[in-house]
């Protein structure tokens, strides 16, 4: 299968170089030698690496879900396709917070945020009319994207009238370990996901007692990688759609 084309999936995996760098530089592990308070300060070192891999692992991966969005606003604002081609949670969100504004305001100032919903961004629902770029905003998009917790993955791709992202994901992920072939059992991405950000979580949090052994953070790059795979597809058949001038 050929990879992703996507530029932010590209930088994603250059990033996953420096989590494999950060890991490759614990300690040895302990051949029985020494004393113990040096065993003691090499397993510190191990838990702090782990610890440190686990939570720049998702950092990048976030990363990449937002640059992977800004990817695709950048393409629509690029080519500028008419409107019936954009999803219709997308036209929706930007609307939405059109409205927002107008309520947060009074006076002469919700009069002029009024008139410009409607001779400005009336132009996003006419379907037959080219996007105007200046009416979107990745920035809007990136913002719904909170966390990675397999929920909010599937609330942000459901503006973009992706529905099964996870279900999509879970096929795509299993395939690839049936084709590697390395003995790894079948997952549930939603629940591999989850367990990943919570430990983040908690380790960011300042809980020390979570402390992911090496073999746990290299499984869990072959899983980020895997899914970040997925996204990157998804999100180029999205490109493509939308940027159609049909």
């Amino acid at each position: 299968m050929a990879e992703p084309a996507l530029e932010s999936y590209s930088e994603f995996i250059d990033s996953l170089r420096e989590v494999e760098t950060l890991l490759a530089a614990r300690p040895a592990a302990p051949l029985g030698s020494g004393s113990t308070a040096s065993h003691t300060q090499e397993r510190e070192l191990v838990n702090a690496i782990t610890r440190a891999c686990v939570v720049m692992l998702v950092a990048h991966f976030e990363g990449f879900v937002k640059a992977a969005l800004t990817e695709l606003i950048d393409e629509i604002r690029q080519a500028k396709p008419p409107t019936r081609r954009l999803p219709a949670g997308l036209l929706e969100l930007h609307t939405r917070e059109r409205l927002q504004e107008i309520f947060g305001t009074e006076g002469p100032d919700r009069i002029h945020r009024t008139r410009r919903l409607f001779t400005t961004y009336a132009q996003l629902w006419d379907s037959d009319r080219a996007v105007n770029p200046q009416l979107l905003s990745s920035k809007l998009l990136t913002r719904q994207f909170t966390n990675a917790k397999p929920e909010i993955l599937e609330a942000v791709f459901s503006l973009l009238d992706v529905n099964d992202v996870i279900t999509e994901a879970d096929s795509h992920v299993n395939a690839a370990i049936l084709a590697r072939g390395d003995g790894a059992t079948s997952l549930k991405v939603d629940v591999k996901l989850t367990e990943i950000v919570e430990r983040r979580n908690k380790i960011a949090h300042g809980d020390r007692d979570e402390k992911p052994t090496p073999f746990e953070v290299e499984s869990y790059m072959v899983f980020v990688k895997d899914l970040a795979q997925c996204i990157a597809f998804i999100v180029e058949r999205r490109i493509q759609h939308c940027c159609s001038l049909r």
